[in-house]
């Protein structure tokens, strides 16, 4: 339960920090709890945050972090998807201030759909789709890596999806050898490096771990998440075939 005070001082953050999201911790210590401010240092502070690490070791050294808040500037307080993904990951309740007050999420197990889930990039991203496919579909756990927005655009970043898949047991196929659950590496726009991953459904469109809806037309199908859409399944045409630059495959399947 959290103080009645700390919720005002929370919502008085909110306010303050408009139309910018306020983010924050909730400290434990003694059996008695704080409020503290945090910096948010998201590239897009409007519609996204990120609690600054100092402010976030800070608080742990001042006691325990029992919830996490975050405030949405002119929206609900109703959770969004990110919002209970990223509470299950914390296993912390997740405080979230709007314009008709707040409401505390508490974790119990939530997981999102493959279907519909809405874009956050770094959060549930293209990538975050293929590591819950593969985890769901196969049983294949993928480790998860930080990536800032547009990285892609830098030309002496690292190409983390081809980097970051050979890590994770990937090698390369012809797309004449490809079958389902092989990852798609795709560029989407002009862009110095691979941007968009992937999976390859064959004509099986269905998945084992949700009562997706029936696809109408003819595949072969490949399912993805692309950036500012919903996580959907498509056919896997000539448009994308052409965006498409490798095919990798599990070592599992190899």
């Amino acid at each position: 339960m959290i103080d009645k005070n700390i919720i005002q001082e929370a919502v008085a953050h909110a306010k303050a920090e408009n139309p910018k999201e306020s983010c924050g911790l909730v400290v434990e210590a003694d059996g008695q709890q704080q409020y503290m401010p945090c910096r948010n240092v998201s590239a897009d502070p409007n519609n996204n945050f990120q609690i600054h690490q100092e402010d976030w070791c800070r608080a742990e050294d001042d006691g325990e972090i029992i919830a996490i808040v975050h405030s949405h500037p002119g929206e609900s307080s109703r959770p969004s998807q990110a919002d209970k993904f990223q509470a299950e990951i914390h296993g912390l309740p997740w405080m979230i201030i709007g314009h008709n007050g707040h409401e505390i999420y508490q974790p119990n197990g939530y997981a999102v759909p493959l279907l519909g889930r809405d874009f956050h990039h770094g959060i549930l991203d293209c990538y975050q789709a293929v590591r819950d496919w593969y985890s769901r579909e196969c049983n294949i756990l993928l480790r998860d890596y930080e990536r800032n927005d547009c990285w892609w655009e830098a030309k002496e970043a690292k190409s983390l999806y081809t980097e970051q898949f050979a890590l994770e047991g990937f090698a390369e196929v012809s797309l004449d050898e490809i079958q389902r659950g092989d990852a798609l590496l795709m560029r989407v726009g002009r862009t110095h490096h691979i941007n968009h991953a992937a999976i390859y459904l064959g004509d099986d469109p269905s998945f084992k771990s949700e009562d997706a809806p029936k696809l109408f037309g003819q595949g072969p199908f490949f399912y993805h998440h692309l950036y500012g859409r919903n996580s959907t399944r498509e056919v896997l045409g000539d448009s994308w075939l052409r965006r498409t630059e490798k095919v990798l495959r599990h070592k599992s399947f190899l």
